[in-house]
């Protein structure tokens, strides 16, 4: 007996189309998209702004550490001073002061010193807290100054009140850090929330 195979007839075969999305399922994911974007944003926005201030902060933290490593280096004074000559928001330089001019009067840098690190302005989405932190202001003026020693110390002489000196980067209610250096040259960031973040409460 011989069994001829079934051969399939045009029209018997199922049809496959294929299926994409409709405009009312594409309207609804870019909603949800929509949604979860507008959700996410101030996230993001903080994330950012306290990710700027932990690197302002560490910058700064940095140039403090290079200032007292190259003054016992070089067995010189070296300064870190607001860049513009009155405000850290202005960004930072420090320096090696080579010819030893330098005085409260005379605050700059000359020709003949070496620049060590240069600061950018801050962003502007930090500031300078100065109700709370000394801000490296003695007498008037803003600077941090190592002896060929690695101490920090004074023009005029003698160490900062406390024994220890601090700068306060804030980027509005939310967050502060806090730079640290004790007359020792020890330097560290904190938060002013923290215990022991203070300049009473040294090192």
């Amino acid at each position: 007996m011989n069994f001829r195979p079934l051969m399939s007839r045009p029209g018997l075969a199922s049809k496959s189309t294929p299926r994409g999305f409709t405009l009312i399922e594409l309207l609804v994911t870019l909603v949800l998209v929509s949604v979860m974007l507008v959700l996410a944003a101030p996230s993001f926005t903080t994330f950012q702004r306290n990710s700027e201030l932990t690197t302002t902060a560490n910058s700064f933290l940095a140039t403090l550490a290079a200032a007292r490593a190259e003054a016992m280096k070089r067995q010189l004074r070296t300064f870190v001073i607001p860049a513009d000559g009155n405000n850290w928001s202005s960004g930072w330089v420090a320096f090696v002061d080579v010819n030893s001019n330098v005085s409260a009067a005379a605050l700059s840098m000359d020709s003949g010193d070496i620049e060590l690190v240069r600061g950018n302005a801050l962003p502007a989405s930090i500031a300078i807290d100065t109700s709370s932190a000394t801000s490296f202001e003695h007498a008037g003026v803003q600077y941090a100054m190592f002896n060929g020693s690695g101490f920090m110390s004074l023009l005029g002489g003698g160490f900062p009140a406390g024994g220890a000196d601090s700068l306060d980067f804030t980027n509005g209610a939310s967050e502060t850090r806090r730079v640290l250096a004790s007359v020792a040259g020890r330097v560290r960031v904190c938060k002013p929330s923290d215990a022991g973040c203070s300049v009473a409460a040294g090192f």
